[in-house]
């Protein structure tokens, strides 16, 4: 589990750098810890499983939907299965993967159609017979040629509606309704270390919510805190101990709002269970102190040109002695990160 906040990050940085919390203001190391994490995700990235829904009869497997990817490091289809099913791949353009396998996924008929006509914006869709049983709650749905994520069945399904960067649409009523193959998708993406100070929430909804959503509603967090992808997260009284991760950027307003993540819900939780956000992706302690070396030792370059031409306490090297100290521990870092890089290359499939 991370243990540094945001604060704690500028105020470690800043003691590396004697304390010069002038020239190494917070509002200078702000800046530069997002441009860290990118550099630092390069040799130790942030572990992430997307879930993706595979295209009838074709053995690509669009991958636009993934938001701030680095690389893929593994493929997972069929899945759910023991042993785990781990396929080759061939990446295109950044945005299309080529699954090595003999036998093209298919669609899955589910026995249901809908029982209305849909509109495109319409979440509520009636569906003849009943699908409590053939699309359970946690369920991608392909309706034609829209991907919609199922949150509540019955005899009227509540969905998400273009799903996986789909579009939607309208449909026609006694539409069939298919099941697409699943495949999972191990990415390396960046780190993150939220930068808000109120990092807990509570759940909102009186009748709570049930296993296999993803999407609640919170309350009691700061008024207009911005709420990104990727950030992590765990619900108190969760006894499935599940880690969750939002998956698109959720603005508040008036200290609430709707997230959206992954895993569904684990289990069914009740409303007021407080939602906490980690203090970052760093689950360890020694990602987090060479991530401090890494910032200081950037910034100390960065910033040592303000020296030049300038009555300096330490005399008129001020400015080369900053860029001394600074290569010099960003080497040493960056060696440390290589390290890092070649334990990250052999804990790949350990998820």
């Amino acid at each position: 589990m991370a243990l540094k906040t945001h604060a704690t990050f500028l105020t470690d940085i800043q003691s590396l750098l004697g304390s010069n919390t002038t020239d190494f203001s917070d509002a200078f190391l702000t800046l530069r810890i997002p441009e860290a994490l990118q550099e630092f995700s390069r040799f130790t990235p942030f572990k992430v499983r997307e879930t993706l829904a595979t295209t009838d009869d074709s053995k690509e497997l669009d991958i636009t939907a993934i938001e701030n990817l680095l690389w893929v490091d593994d493929l997972e289809y069929k899945t759910g299965k023991t042993p785990r099913q781990w396929v080759n791949f061939t990446e295109h353009y950044r945005n299309t993967l080529s699954m090595d396998i003999t036998n093209k996924p298919s669609d899955v008929d589910s026995g249901i159609d809908t029982n209305e006509a849909v509109d495109n914006s319409e979440v509520l869709i009636d569906v003849d017979p009943t699908a409590a049983t053939a699309i359970p709650v946690g369920t991608i749905i392909r309706i034609d040629n829209e991907l919609m994520y199922v949150s509540v069945t019955g005899t009227t399904l509540t969905v998400v509606r273009g799903y996986l960067q789909t579009t939607a649409t309208t449909h026609d009523t006694a539409t069939t309704i298919y099941i697409p193959e699943l495949a999972y998708v191990y990415c390396a993406k960046p780190h993150k270390i939220p930068a808000i100070t109120d990092l807990a929430g509570a759940v909102d909804l009186v009748a709570g919510y049930t296993k296999g959503v993803r999407t609640i509603h919170i309350d009691t967090m700061d008024s207009s805190d911005v709420l990104e992808e990727d950030w992590t997260f765990t619900i108190a009284d969760d006894g499935t101990g599940t880690v969750y991760r939002l998956t698109q950027d959720t603005t508040l307003a008036s200290n609430e709002g709707d997230i959206t993540f992954e895993p569904g819900l684990g289990e069914d939780i009740a409303t007021d269970k407080v939602v906490t956000f980690d203090n970052s992706t760093l689950f360890y302690p020694r990602l987090e102190t060479l991530f401090i070396d890494l910032v200081a030792a950037r910034s100390a370059i960065s910033l040592s040109t303000k020296f030049i031409n300038k009555q300096n306490t330490g005399g008129p090297v001020v400015w080369r002695d900053w860029v001394s100290w600074g290569r010099e521990y960003l080497a040493v870092t960056l060696r440390k990160l290589e390290q890092e890089a070649k334990l990250y290359q052999k804990a790949r499939r350990s998820w």
